[in-house]
């Protein structure tokens, strides 16, 4: 009996860490506002972004990383890099008076991955 109580508790603190999430809902919409949209490019980054929220009160997008962000580079709809700033640290707060209306690019460079991980936001 003692043992099957510890099998329960283990597999539904699991499943509950596993669900434990406002990333998953399916979709790659990770913020959603009437202000702004900011979808990732593919389901595996849904491991490294452990959160994210737009705050209507400081205007800004607030996003929490497993690993540090080293840089964050900024694109404009034709490609062009727009801004690009230095970060060091697993929580992010992306403020929207750097943003006008429009589309934009996002890059991440996570410590511990070779590869810039991008974002889609778009600024309404």
């Amino acid at each position: 009996m003692k043992n099957l109580i510890l099998i329960i508790a283990t597999v539904l603190s699991f499943s509950t860490g596993a669900f434990a999430s406002n990333i998953g809902d399916g979709s790659l919409a990770i913020v959603k506002s009437a202000k702004v949209t900011m979808t990732l490019e593919n389901e595996a980054q849904k491991e490294f972004i452990l959160s994210s929220v737009f705050e209507a009160d400081n205007d800004n997008i607030a996003m929490v990383f497993e690993s540090s962000v080293e840089m964050i580079q900024v694109y404009n709809n034709n490609g062009d890099l727009e801004m690009m700033f230095p970060v060091g640290s697993t929580e992010v707060n992306l403020g929207m008076s750097l943003f006008t209306e429009g589309a934009y690019k996002m890059g991440f460079q996570v410590e511990g991955m070779s590869e810039v991980q991008f974002t889609n936001l778009q600024v309404k």
